[in-house]
């Protein structure tokens, strides 16, 4: 009997160990638009994030994924990996409108890849080497149509050598990241997750320009078969500058979406709209 006690405490003692240790791992797990947004740098003024894989595996969401397998990046990625299924989501990230950082778009691509073949095919392929914080930075030759790639753990880069060495100073702590300003933040944190998430940097020649707005973005998430559920996000420098754009915001998001609504809380305008997916891809690039 005393035996039959023991063991039932002790099978109660590891499953709490058990749920204890889960609860720790999901409550470190950073959201994949972070984790991407930290490796870029902080001048960088728009960011795009695409969740490859829930774009893969929905056959509905298929005419998004497209846009990216079609890109020049994924057909570049496409020669360098046993398959394309294996990129789990990827991001493109370039300078703001007034900065000369990143003008030319870097794209930061997370997958299980196995880094000895993708070398080989760089070799294959001809690519030269360098080395900047002892990362290998892959340099195509001339003539060829590849971009340079840089790799890190699970992480691939592509873009120019200059863009990709200031990537690099992020990752090695050297240079600030996109997530590090406070209002960028502040914005990623209020969008929710999506298949497609847009960061801005405000500026007066933005997309999307109103008096003392900082950031802006927009989520995209699948609300049904051919429709999707449309998040924007506007973070102005205060409550007054924010309650003079909220009529204006809505008319704007009009332009483009159906189902407009409009919402202030302090300096945070939030937007909720609804857009066909089949239109959704029409408008974007990846």
């Amino acid at each position: 009997m005393a035996s039959r006690l023991i063991a039932a405490a002790l099978i109660t003692l590891a499953t709490i160990l058990v749920a204890a240790g889960a609860g720790v791992g999901c409550s470190n797990q950073r959201p994949a638009l972070a984790v991407l947004m930290d490796m870029v740098p902080e001048e960088s003024g728009h960011f795009v994030y695409w969740g490859i894989a829930d774009l893969n595996d929905d056959e509905d969401l298929w005419q998004v994924y497209d846009r990216f397998k079609n890109s020049s990046d994924a057909q570049q990625v496409s020669k360098l990996v046993q398959v394309l299924a294996i990129v789990k989501d990827a991001a493109r990230g370039s300078g703001s409108d007034n900065s000369g950082t990143l003008q030319t778009p870097v794209t930061v691509l997370r997958a299980k890849f196995d880094t000895d073949y993708v070398e080989r095919q760089l070799k294959t392929l001809e690519f030269s080497q360098s080395a900047y914080r002892n990362v290998t930075i892959w340099i195509s030759g001339d003539g060829q149509p590849y971009r340079p790639v840089a790799l890190l753990s699970g992480t691939m880069l592509i873009g120019n050598v200059s863009d990709l060495k200031a990537c690099i100073d992020v990752d090695k702590e050297k240079a600030e990241s996109l997530y590090d300003d406070p209002h960028i933040q502040v914005l990623a944190k209020e969008l929710p997750r999506g298949i497609v998430i847009e960061v801005h940097r405000a500026a007066a020649s933005s997309a999307e320009s109103y008096a003392d707005l900082v950031a802006y973005g927009k989520s995209y998430s699948k609300a049904k078969k051919d429709l999707l559920k449309v998040t924007a996000v506007y973070v102005f420098g205060d409550g007054p500058s924010a309650g003079n754009a909220l009529q204006q915001i809505k008319e704007d998001l009009s332009l483009d979406f159906q189902d407009v609504k409009v919402s202030r809380d302090g300096n945070l305008i939030t937007a909720t709209a609804r857009i066909s997916i089949s239109s959704f891809a029409q408008t974007i690039e990846f």
